[in-house]
């Protein structure tokens, strides 16, 4: 009966010793949910895309605060290791940044207790476009996030050939637009550059052809249900002969600007077209020729 006793109460401490054990564990992984460890970083679910010269918030952020006793927080650039920004005991570091971000890349100091490690950049530049790593240590763990960032540049396009027309006809001068912005924050400018003439102005979101120089009122317009696709081609009608030249298509925006240049030759050879049948006609006058074989001349919208 003792030997029977003596063997129930051994499996009763094991059983005790066992859930102790599960007991220790358990709260072990509170302890560490709630202080810091089996944390994640999180950043954008996307690349983040921003313009030169403007601002760009890089996000960083674990779902539970940290305790900032033991937080640190570092921004690197993945391809040179150059340090961004720095969060150490209980403070930002701005003294530890790399040059090129001085006075530039920022925290949200607000928001750090919060679990929010985001980084504000101003003042974009070319060279700032690449991978950051937004590396989150406590004294029991570290995890790390990837933000990579690109600039949109200011992209116009168009034919890459001389346009041609006969005169009296109409013509279109092509220019589009690689870049989503608000058309408020854009100028497109149409020039006739070899004489610094104004052909067509958009601004302020609309087109403004009280701008115009005299010689394109009503002949000179834009393809106005195309503009917001970023399509700023120009439509020339009745063309005459003193609109064979260069234009160039000039896009304004608060960080830059690009342009294009299109050569409309298309009177010349229009010019040459008439003197070559007025000479025709004049010997078949002379020795009654037979007539003289068409010459085509080609014709882009």
């Amino acid at each position: 009966m003792n030997h029977i006793l003596l063997f129930e109460n051994s499996i009763l401490k094991a059983q005790i010793s066992a859930l102790c054990v599960i007991l220790s564990v358990f709260r072990w992984e509170i302890f560490l949910v709630k202080f810091g460890s089996g944390f994640l970083v999180h950043g954008p679910a996307e690349p983040i895309v921003t313009r030169e010269s403007g601002n760009v918030l890089l996000p960083c952020f674990v779902e539970n605060p940290l305790p900032l006793e033991e937080l640190e927080v570092v921004w690197k650039r993945t391809d040179s290791e150059a340090i961004v920004h720095l969060f150490q005991e209980r403070e930002s570091r701005p003294e530890s940044q790399d040059p090129s971000y001085m006075d530039r890349a920022q925290f949200f100091m607000q928001e750090i207790p919060k679990g929010n490690f985001s980084l504000l950049l101003e003042s974009v530049m070319p060279e700032d476009e690449g991978t950051y790593k937004c590396i989150v240590y406590t004294n029991l763990q570290h995890n790390e996030t990837l933000v990579k960032m690109s600039i949109e540049r200011l992209m116009v396009s168009g034919t890459d050939k001389p346009v041609y027309a006969h005169a009296s006809e109409d013509v279109i001068l092509q220019c589009s637009l690689d870049l989503h912005i608000p058309l408020a924050e854009l100028e497109v400018e149409w020039t006739k550059t070899d004489e610094n003439i104004l052909v067509l102005l958009f601004s302020e979101g609309e087109s403004k052809p009280e701008s115009q120089n005299e010689r394109y009122w009503d002949r000179a317009e834009f393809f106005t249900e195309e503009i917001s696709k970023g399509n700023f081609s120009i439509k020339l009608r009745n063309v005459r002969t003193e609109d064979k030249g260069e234009y160039m298509c000039k896009v304004y925006t608060d960080t830059g600007s690009a342009n294009l240049t299109v050569f409309f030759v298309s009177i010349v050879l229009a010019l040459c077209l008439a003197l070559y049948k007025k000479k025709k006609k004049g010997i078949r006058a002379e020795q009654g020729s037979a007539s003289a074989p068409a010459l085509t001349l080609p014709f882009m919208h």
